[in-house]
């Protein structure tokens, strides 16, 4: 009995652990039928990786980091901006991972916004707000009520929490999703 109550024990922890590392993606029935899914660059861009690194206090080889990026033009100036999304412990929590929407500059990148609470897909609309495309992203977890999302830009940056901002109705969200990719532990690229 006690042998059972440890093992028992282990997996929820386990589960509780994988959770927090690993997140899940928007796992609810959709009615998005007017978005394109892209899938994330496969490509391992190390000018990336430093912004991020330095962003989030990561350190190379010592922290357990996978990520995924799409670059695409928010701002319709013809120069794609990068968004990133980031997993693994450090990052993640039961409400979802972290994201950075970068500018490209001197052949490197500047963090134009932080997000916390990301789940993928995320939601390029097609209208726009202060001259840069709106954003929607699914929220669950963390006892959050279940929801899309819409952050626009308010002249600087976008909101870094999905969760408080003003939630759009499914049949209203156009665009196109990216970062659409099966998240998994052995998936995306190692930093």
């Amino acid at each position: 009995m006690i042998r059972k109550k440890c093992c028992v024990g282990l997996v929820f922890a386990l589960l509780l652990f994988m959770n927090y590392a690993y997140p899940v993606q928007a796992e609810q029935e959709t009615n998005l039928n007017e978005v394109t899914y892209l899938k994330s660059e496969t490509k391992k861009d190390a000018a990336l990786e430093e912004v991020f690194a330095k962003e989030f206090g990561l350190t190379k080889g010592t922290d357990s980091i996978r990520y995924y990026y799409n670059k695409i033009d928010l701002n319709n100036d013809q120069v794609p901006e990068t968004f990133v999304y980031l997993v693994g412990s450090m990052v993640c929590g039961t409400g979802g991972c972290s994201g950075l929407l970068l500018e490209g500059e001197n052949g490197g990148y500047t963090v134009k916004s932080r997000f916390s609470l990301v789940r993928t897909p995320v939601i390029i609309q097609n209208e726009t707000t202060n001259g840069w495309k709106n954003i929607v992203m699914y929220v669950a977890g963390g006892g959050i009520e279940p929801g899309y999302h819409q952050l626009k830009f308010d002249g600087a940056n976008y909101p870094s929490n999905p969760s408080v901002q003003p939630i759009v109705e499914e049949d209203k969200i156009k665009g196109i999703g990216i970062i659409n990719d099966e998240i998994a532990e052995d998936t995306g690229i190692v930093f």
